[in-house]
């Protein structure tokens, strides 16, 4: 019961009131949670089809066209590939253009290794239980999961096992931002300095300081160089623009630093490179290396405690550690791990 609320949330994030919905229970514990779910959505015009025989679900899946199929047909028990008419039912929900609401795992999936069993249903998102399970993170799981979310407490007894991976809920933004104190001012809630732009990549620089002042710092400071200044100060009213200069410390008021987002034209002096390897090993405050920041900082260049954090795509991440980017997409948790140590033990 306590999943099927967890789908019945997400649910009625992904519709509106009165939208019609179709479940597809089977017979197991995943249709009892997507049966479950039906309970707590009182608002939209539900279908609840019990399925047993999937040649009959084919015909009402054709004939949906409302706006949200929830996939309760198998969970991770299913222990042998899909055949006959579980695959043209699994073929029909994919050809149906209706977003799906998979429960647990996308029906098909294995949910160890993420390989599809015979074929699987693609989710538009997949709403897992407990924990996130391995296969749905594995790269040929990609186009069935959809965005991955984790409905982490449901009743389980709490995992005896520990890992360095961590998962972003939706929980762990609660109560942010934190309430402002009412003696507060600008100067109480932090300064963030932004290292970023260049000419031609000076939208990057906007973009991050945007991002920073939706999580409501006191200041953002942004400093971009001279060819890129322009463009970049006049696309931001509430942050304060400076061209960066050689020789000019950062504001004594900063408490974190963000270094590298468009900072890839011809105009980045090789000064600003320097700057970024010192800023790295010896501030005390958090850095985060961002996009063309990745590719200064050298091999095993270690810090002095303080936060360290680098954010590479597939890509950055791969020439960082001196592979094919293949070699990051075939296992891109093993790719975090030979990152965070050779990179300092700092978070990716």
């Amino acid at each position: 019961r306590r999943a099927g609320q967890a789908v019945a949330q997400c649910a009625r994030q992904m519709t509106r009131s009165g939208a019609e919905i179709l479940v597809l229970a089977g017979k197991g514990h995943n249709g009892d949670d997507a049966r479950f779910a039906a309970e707590h959505l009182p608002a939209r015009k539900l279908r609840v089809l019990n399925v047993t025989d999937p040649s009959a679900a084919v015909e009402e899946v054709k004939a949906f066209a409302g706006a949200l199929i929830v996939d309760g047909l198998f969970g991770i028990g299913l222990s042998r590939p899909l055949a006959g008419d579980w695959l043209q039912l699994v073929a029909a929900l994919n050809e149906s253009r209706v977003p799906i609401l998979a429960v647990d795992v996308p029906s098909g999936l294995n949910a160890d290794t993420g390989e599809p069993l015979g074929d699987a249903v693609r989710a538009t998102v997949t709403l897992t239980f407990g924990a996130m399970k391995s296969g749905l993170l594995r790269p040929q799981a990609v186009s069935f999961t959809g965005r991955l979310e984790v409905a982490a407490d449901i009743g389980l007894v709490a995992c005896p096992f520990r890992t360095e991976l961590n998962w972003t809920l939706p929980e762990d933004f609660a109560r942010f931002p934190p309430p402002r104190q009412v003696e507060g001012h600008k100067g109480t809630f932090g300064h963030l300095a932004i290292i970023a732009g260049s000419q031609g990549y000076h939208g990057a620089a906007v973009l991050a300081a945007r991002g920073a002042l939706r999580a409501m710092p006191g200041l953002v400071s942004v400093f971009t160089t001279e060819r890129a200044y322009p463009l970049v100060a006049a696309q931001l009213a509430q942050a304060m623009v400076h061209p960066w200069a050689e020789g000019v410390p950062l504001p004594k008021s900063c408490s974190a630093i963000l270094i590298g987002p468009g900072l890839a034209g011809l105009d980045v002096p090789k000064p600003l490179v320097e700057v970024t390897i010192q800023l790295w090993h010896d501030s005390p405050l958090p850095v985060i290396a961002d996009a063309s920041a990745l590719g200064w900082l050298p091999p095993g260049l270690t810090h002095k405690g303080a936060l360290r954090v680098v954010t590479p795509h597939p890509g950055e991440a791969a020439a960082m550690l001196g592979i094919a980017k293949a070699g990051v997409l075939s296992d891109r948790v093993a790719a975090v791990r030979e990152l965070s140590r050779t990179r300092g033990d700092c978070w990716v």
